[in-house]
């Protein structure tokens, strides 16, 4: 029997790796070494902030605009200045006088401003304008299309020799300084995320292995596999022109430190109850790998084909998280299958210090434990599986209720609080409305079309050719050679959040009619600006969404089928795990949305969350049911079950705790995406640790039977009272 475990390829390959362990070593710390001084960093991108196609009608309708003006009404970088008690006259003049000084490039180090456009609340005459107390908003308008960063450094710069009253509080506001702002506040907080996780790892293996050696030799491969994992990254998205934002490394860092444990802790358990047995260090070690690699590489490859059915998606967003969450499942199986029974062939009972590996301390087990025994009860069995399949459905049921927004009002408080002490929300972001075709330059038309617009809810000021301050320049708002015209459009809520896009996509629907009854109806109106934007990505998201999750589906039932050697059982637990997440992201918009008032989920958070989650809900899978099928194979379902479920439900249960741990801490991180994000992948592995791992499938493996085993060989039954599991080791 034990010959048999250690043969085939995976024991010929561990023992080759055992034989070979210094070198083993010595390898991945120089691969570790050479990825930091030849391989790039990860991030410095300065991609765009949503995930829309060229073509998308938003993007088409500001390239139309700024074609047939000269430039679009669009600024997504504002500086706004104000004061509770209000600006004297002189003090807007003065800011009036520096802006029109930067547009006629007067001003040395603002060569890429294309102008600066002051608006002042005081008088309500621009768009969105409360009166008291006044302020100004400065849109600041570039030539071509700048990277983020370097519109950023240009607002500082023109907040930094602006003449701000004494007395006064100046601020970037708009899309362009949130993204910036949220960029950099992952950055900054990155190192402390990963330290807590690490220091979360120590303490929970030290105190499973009761060992201070054992949490080393997770770190050891996790520390390599970090390095390399975000190194390679960023070397293949140079190489595929596929970009690796900074955003990717919280979900990057938070999987790659949760699955390389996991998968630690598998090697750790199998190698330990092998010296308890008497082996010595490299025999534990080639035994171990040889038992645990074949789950691990089954494992990481359902978890890197899952995360790589992104893939099938057209959105940018999805086509640059997926080679990262794929390249990092590869790269720490790779770390796991070769690192790990190197450290523990060169350790030995050393990993276990000071006593976790001697043969006394092996816990003596009899008999299954009694919950184990009552699932594999057929009458008990189906109560609980009614149980939780119950509330994971109510739980799901939450999902109608989700609604989507951005999410990046929150990463730039400060400069859209100032904002909003003298204009509507909206005003960092007016949406414009392009107006082309016959009729489109009337100004009865133009007129009757903004009192129309006007009226709709959701909507705070219209700005049009006939208002005060356009009709100082009315060539940026008509057209007649081209029969267009374009009106401003300042919502009264935050411009990119979920209340905004409702609000605009009812416009949306309404303005053909709007247009006829405006006496213009061969004309057209297309929409454009960050709201537009939001909601277009949002509406791709969601069409993305059957195909993305189709893919995912079938990948994770294609490698459980061939692991199992079966078709029914991948098919209940696929179902299982796809309840899990439903529960899991309606608990999410309970929470988000009801209790803590935020509206609304942030647009890719579950989507994203839900790959993940079936994809490491499918690695649990692997590492149950497999000990579940083996054991059945040789001694029938139910002792089986009792056999396996011991010892892997306290693996399973340690390794979704560290795992869940490592997401939760992207909590640190004060935006709402990670925050968000970290509180669905939490929840959710703690379900399927927690409730469906030890509870359902085990239920479901019992109702089902010898039929989850179809197409394959069917083994017997078993009896219930078959004494198989003496000594299994949790």
């Amino acid at each position: 029997m034990e010959e048999g475990r250690r043969g085939g390829v995976a024991g010929g390959l561990t023992r080759a790796i055992v034989a070979l362990r210094h070198v083993v070593v010595l390898a991945w710390i120089a691969a570790a070494v050479a990825a930091v001084v030849w391989l790039p960093p990860l991030g410095g991108s300065d991609g765009t902030d949503l995930p829309l196609a060229d073509d998308a009608p938003p993007l088409e309708a500001e390239r139309r605009s700024a074609e047939t003006f000269g430039a679009p009404l669009i600024a997504r970088t504002q500086v706004v200045v104000s004061r509770p008690e209000g600006l004297t006259a002189e003090e807007h003049a003065e800011l009036a006088r520096f802006a029109v000084a930067v547009t006629r490039g007067e001003v040395q180090g603002f060569e890429e401003v294309a102008a600066a456009i002051p608006v002042p609340s005081a008088g309500a005459l621009a768009p969105g304008a409360q009166g008291e107390p006044a302020s100004v908003l400065t849109y600041l308008l570039f030539d071509g299309l700048p990277s983020i960063p370097l519109q950023v450094t240009l607002g500082e710069r023109y907040l930094e020799q602006a003449p701000v009253p004494d007395g006064a509080t100046a601020a970037l506001t708009g899309s362009t300084p949130a993204r910036d702002q949220q960029l950099t506040t992952i950055e900054d907080r990155m190192p402390w995320v990963v330290l807590i996780t690490l220091a979360l790892i120590v303490v929970v293996v030290a105190l499973v292995f009761r060992s201070p050696v054992a949490p080393l030799v997770v770190l050891g491969a996790a520390a390599v596999a970090y390095v390399v994992d975000l190194r390679v990254i960023a070397w293949v998205g140079e190489r595929t022109g596929i970009a690796a934002t900074d955003d990717i490394e919280p979900v990057v860092s938070a999987l790659l430190l949760g699955i390389v444990t996991d998968y630690a802790l598998f090697y750790l358990f199998t190698a330990r109850s092998r010296l308890r047995a008497g082996e010595d260090a490299r025999g534990a070690a080639a035994g171990a790998g040889a038992h645990v690699m074949a789950i691990v590489m089954t494992a990481g490859l359902i978890t890197a084909l899952g995360t790589a059915s992104l893939l099938v998606g057209r959105l940018d967003f999805f086509r640059a998280f997926a080679p990262a969450l794929a390249l990092t499942a590869l790269v720490s199986v790779a770390v796991a299958v070769t690192l790990l029974p190197a450290l523990l062939a060169i350790l030995g009972r050393a990993a276990f210090w000071p006593g976790g590996a001697r043969e006394e301390d092996r816990p003596l087990r009899h008999r299954a434990p009694l919950a184990t025994r009552l699932l594999t009860t057929r009458g008990v069995a189906a109560g609980v599986a009614l149980l939780v399949l119950g509330g994971l459905g109510t739980a799901a049921y939450q999902v109608g209720d989700m609604r989507l927004g951005l999410g990046l009002t929150s990463g730039l408080a400060s400069g859209a609080e100032a904002a909003a002490a003298g204009f509507a929300p909206g005003v960092t972001a007016p949406t414009e409305v392009l107006i082309e075709g016959p009729g489109a330059t009337d100004p009865a038309t133009l007129e009757r079309l903004g009192d129309a617009l006007a009226g709709r809810p959701g909507v705070a000021d219209v700005l049009g050719p006939g208002d005060p301050l356009p009709s100082l320049a009315p060539e940026a708002f008509v057209d007649p050679t081209r029969s267009a015209a374009r009106l401003a459009l300042v919502l009264d809520s935050a411009p990119t959040e979920h209340r905004a896009i409702e609000h605009l996509e009812a416009i949306e629907r309404e303005l053909p009619a709007m247009l006829a009854d405006a006496g213009a109806p061969a004309a057209r109106a297309s929409l454009a600006g960050d709201t537009a934007i939001a909601s277009a990505s949002i509406r791709a998201m969601e069409d993305e969404l059957l195909r993305v999750g189709a893919a995912a589906l079938v990948v994770n039932l294609l490698l459980l089928a061939l692991f199992l050697r079966a078709l029914v059982a991948p098919l209940y637990l696929l179902v299982a795990n796809a309840l899990s997440v439903a529960a899991t992201l309606g608990i999410a918009t309970l929470v988000f949305q009801d209790l803590l008032d935020q509206g609304q989920l942030v647009y890719y958070v579950p989507f994203a969350s839900a790959v993940l989650l079936l994809a490491l809900g499918s690695d649990y899978n692997v590492f149950l049911v497999g000990g579940i099928w083996r054991a059945a194979e040789r001694h029938g379902i139910v002792p089986g079950i009792r056999s396996a479920m011991p010892q892997a439900s306290f693996t399973i249960t340690v390794a979704g705790l560290v795992l869940a741990g490592s997401f939760a801490m992207l909590a640190v991180v004060p935006v709402d995406a990670l925050r968000q994000l970290a509180f669905v992948m939490g929840l959710g592995i703690a379900i399927d640790a927690f409730v469906v791992r030890p509870l359902l499938v085990p239920a479901l493996i019992t109702l089902f039977g010898r039929a989850g085993f179809w197409p394959g060989e069917r083994p017997r039954t078993g009896r219930a009272e078959d004494p198989v599991g003496a000594g299994a080791e949790p």
